[in-house]
């Protein structure tokens, strides 16, 4: 009968001790990977705009939702169009060419411009929508409370819209099982 080795006590403070750095690390990268991702919503066009779209195309295909199961699908797209209205106000070039269209005077480029404020421990960004002529001065300033309710009517055109082609792939590729007939 063979017994195994015990191990040196050395051995086994120097295992936690990896065991520790290495946990360390994974959380160091993990909250590197949020802090990227923050920045990117922030600060990058478009970035909230396709990370939300991803997302969401990732829930319905994982929850197995088209427009045959149409009341799960209007409670996603509306939780959806919420959370793209406060983390997609900056939006994007495409996003923002219907408040150009709306509200633009003639000749104005819409320019969204993020403002960072530093005070008491916390870090507020706030974007200004401003409409610039060919001279570069602004001609006008657009209120979020009228930015706001725009996207969150956008989230809802735009969603709606991607569930077709998904309806369509899942109704064409998701109606595989991996089981076996007779499994439970």
């Amino acid at each position: 009968m063979n017994t195994p080795k015990q191990r040196s006590a050395l051995f086994t403070v120097l295992t936690i001790f990896l065991v520790a750095i290495v946990g360390m690390a994974c959380m160091g990268l993990i909250g590197l990977a949020l802090f990227g991702f923050f920045q990117g919503i922030t600060f990058i066009d478009g970035f909230a705009s396709g990370a939300l779209l991803l997302v969401f195309c990732l829930v319905v295909w994982k929850a197995r939702l088209s427009w045959d199961k149409p009341i799960p699908v209007a409670v996603l797209i509306v939780y959806f169009a919420f959370l793209g209205m406060f983390l997609d106000m900056r939006g994007n070039p495409l996003y923002n060419l219907p408040l150009e269209w709306v509200f633009a005077p003639a000749g104005a480029v819409l320019r969204a411009h993020e403002l960072v404020s530093h005070a008491a421990g916390t870090t507020a960004v706030n974007y200004e929508f401003r409409f610039i002529d060919a001279h570069g001065e602004v001609v006008r300033e657009l209120s979020g409370w009228i930015v706001s309710p725009f996207r969150f009517v956008e989230y809802l055109a735009v969603l709606s819209l991607v569930m077709w082609p998904a309806t369509w792939l899942r109704r064409r590729y998701g109606g595989s099982q991996w089981l076996p007939p007779e499994a439970p």
